[in-house]
């Protein structure tokens, strides 16, 4: 008769530097939102969420600037190449969908890094990210471009990234209540929790083994 036999293997995933770009980013765009909503909601203290703002700026594009380097440079998961959607993901993308759909009932299917239904949209926030800093930068000085009104396009840009920001959020603690994975301290502290199950009688087929090494294919 099979037994499971569970191992537990806890692997860094996530570099110093790539975890200082997450959290430069996300610690901006928080600030950003608030005082962005204070400048338009309490024109009392405008001036001064205004100039924080400002400040608050510097953040995201420090952030930026280092998850740009990382995108080329870095030589674990923080390349651009591992954010590329791959073929063997195809049918993890569907049971992604089913988890989420189920709103976390189906089982939670098991990735090395970066959820691979997440993918192409981590890239396309990093673009919105940087139209952001770029309408921000030039919403006074050219408030008009190709046709464009930027400080709307800027209003729109940000209702976006808040809108990926609580989806995320939200996603996230729900693969930490359901999952075997804690993703919410793994950005912390760069380590993921692997649990796998092994097969004591390899000839019964009623027991599917993962191997980690197979998970680190689809990095």
């Amino acid at each position: 008769m099979a037994e499971n036999i569970k191992n537990i293997q806890r692997v860094l995933i996530w570099s110093s530097w790539l975890r200082l770009a997450h959290w430069l980013m996300a610690t901006a765009v928080l600030l950003l939102a608030a005082t962005g909503w204070l400048i338009q909601m309490s024109p009392s203290v405008a001036n001064a969420a205004s100039d924080y703002h400002y400040i608050f700026a510097t953040l995201l594009i420090g952030g930026l600037v280092l998850r740009a380097g990382l995108l080329f440079y870095d030589k674990g998961v923080g390349h651009w190449k591992k954010l590329l959607p791959e073929k063997q993901e195809l049918q993890s993308y569907k049971k992604m969908f089913i988890f989420y759909l189920s709103l976390g009932k189906m089982p939670l299917p098991k990735w090395y890094a970066h959820n691979p239904l997440w993918k192409p949209i981590y890239i396309l926030v990093l673009i919105v990210l940087l139209m952001q800093v770029l309408t921000g930068m030039n919403r006074n000085a050219f408030p008009v471009v190709l046709g464009f009104y930027l400080p709307s396009v800027h209003e729109f840009l940000a209702s976006i990234i808040l809108g990926f920001t609580a989806l995320h959020l939200v996603t996230v603690v729900l693969h930490d209540f359901k999952g075997t994975a804690p993703d919410v301290s793994a950005m912390i502290n760069g380590h993921k929790v692997f649990v796998i199950q092994k097969q004591e009688n390899p000839e019964s087929p009623t027991v599917h083994a993962v191997s980690l090494d197979q998970l680190k294919k689809n990095r």
